[in-house]
């Protein structure tokens, strides 16, 4: 009974591992990825990712308010024309003289009117202005269009920074992900051959039933970290797709590049965040911003002063399209404000106040910029520190393993010391794998930070 119950549970054992192999067979067939390289990642995702469409149409908008504000320099012409069927009876008005008097004074017939007595009237014109002087209202803002226009182009670069930040941290989470099934796997191949080791050893009577026990327990427990590592591996390249903009899930996985060594990450933290503050896009998005807003500013107190405009006019008038009396004009129009009930005024208030505004922001992101390079290049540091750490204890855990696997051969050691040194070894590579995507994700974070590409 003791020796069925045995080869039950080995073919329980070995029934779980298929299960196992099953459910990763089933998961790569029921998703088909394609393997990008990380330049090809950011290549497409630069392309593709909605966040840089939205960013180039700002630009694009912003363009256009710039051909909107410069087409006031530019001379306005206007053409009408106008039909219209009307009466033409004879009015008169309080102090003026009628018609009608003058009849009954002759002793004429009084002119009569009707309803009916209607004629067909044409007007045909044209209508040309341009703009002379307006204390400088269209020239600041059109200054002010220009200043925003490069302010939407650097707010496109900095969005392209993040984009390709987001790619590489995915890139090297999927990776990690990825390697992390290869320590899962390798962990449950040594401990399907230490159930193999120890069901013999049980059989023949050298070890009690409480090492192949312990053993099993140590399978289960290694499939079950196997099933967790691949669906993390689905998920990561969920995410990776999505960081690159691609709708469909999981569309892309890992090659295998590595991320190189940022160019003076080694530098102190004030070099850096100089060179952060030179070269982030943002902080030219804000210093343009700035300018127009201070064009903006002029333009508003502009409302205080006069405009003066020449204008010309030409227009044909008549009862048949053939026969149109002509009349034209030219002349200037001087307009000059003098109480808008506070209007121009309120206008440069909200002016200065949308420049203060823009000042703190910028104030507010520079103080982000030194957190965030502070951050990235010391993340950096103490993961290049932690990975030769892990490095050496995976090192080591491997020896351990090869030692308490070779004690327990020769009937010196447990079972126990076996478990654990195998769970040391999966620990340890698991750490170092950790430890390669925190450097990796650690460097895209400064290469971000930095506002670079």
């Amino acid at each position: 009974m003791k020796r069925q119950g045995l080869l039950s549970t080995c073919a329980l054992s070995a029934f779980n591992l298929l299960v196992v192999c099953g459910f990763r067979s089933d998961a790569n067939a029921a998703i088909t990825r394609q393997t990008i390289t990380l330049d090809a990642a950011i290549d497409l995702a630069l392309r593709s990712h909605p966040s840089e469409a939205q960013a180039h149409a700002a630009v694009d908008v912003a363009s256009a308010h710039v051909v909107e504000n410069r087409s006031q320099y530019l001379p306005q012409i206007v053409g009408t024309g106008q039909y219209q069927r009307l009466t033409y009876n004879p009015t008169g008005k309080p102090g003026v003289f009628a018609p009608a008097a003058t009849a009954t004074t002759t002793g004429a017939t009084p002119p009569t009117t009707s309803w009916t007595r209607t004629s067909d009237f044409f007007t045909f014109g044209g209508t040309a202005s341009q703009l002379i002087y307006d204390f400088g209202q269209t020239s600041d803002r059109w200054s002010s269009a220009q200043a925003s226009e490069a302010a939407a182009t650097h707010s496109e670069h900095a969005v392209q920074v993040q984009i390709v930040s987001n790619v590489r941290k995915a890139y090297f989470q999927a990776r990690a992900q990825r390697d992390l099934i290869d320590v899962a796997a390798e962990a449950v191949a040594n401990q399907k051959m230490h159930v193999d080791q120890i069901q013999k050893l049980v059989l023949e009577g050298m070890r009690p039933e409480i090492d192949r026990v312990t053993a099993e327990t140590g399978l289960a427990n290694a499939q079950v970290q196997l099933i967790s590592a691949q669906n993390a591996y689905d998920l990561a390249c969920a995410a990776f797709s999505q960081a690159i903009g691609q709708a469909s899930a999981a569309r892309y996985e890992p090659g295998t590049d590595d991320m190189p060594p940022v160019a003076d990450e080694d530098a102190p933290i004030e070099r850096l965040l100089e060179s952060a503050l030179h070269d982030r896009p943002e902080l030219a998005s804000f210093a343009k911003q700035r300018e127009a807003q201070a064009k903006m500013v002029a333009a508003a107190r502009g409302g205080y002063g006069p405009n003066l405009q020449a204008q010309a006019s030409i227009a044909g008038t008549g009862v048949s399209v053939d026969s149109l009396a002509p009349n034209w004009w030219v002349g200037a129009l001087l307009t000059w404000p003098i109480f808008q009930g506070g209007l121009t005024k309120g206008q440069v208030a909200e002016a200065q106040a949308n420049l203060h505004a823009i000042n703190a922001q910028e104030d507010t992101f520079r103080l982000q910029v030194r957190i965030d390079v502070e951050q990235a290049a010391l993340a950096v540091r103490a993961a290049r520190a932690t990975l030769g750490a892990a490095l050496l204890a995976r090192e080591n855990a491997q020896k351990q393993l090869q030692l308490a696997e070779a004690r327990y051969a020769a009937g010196m050691g447990s079972v126990i010391e076996l478990s654990d040194a195998q769970v040391t070894r999966t620990t340890a590579a698991a750490q170092e794998v950790g430890a390669r995507f925190s450097l990796a994700s650690s460097r895209a974070a400064l290469w971000g930070a930095l506002g670079r590409r």
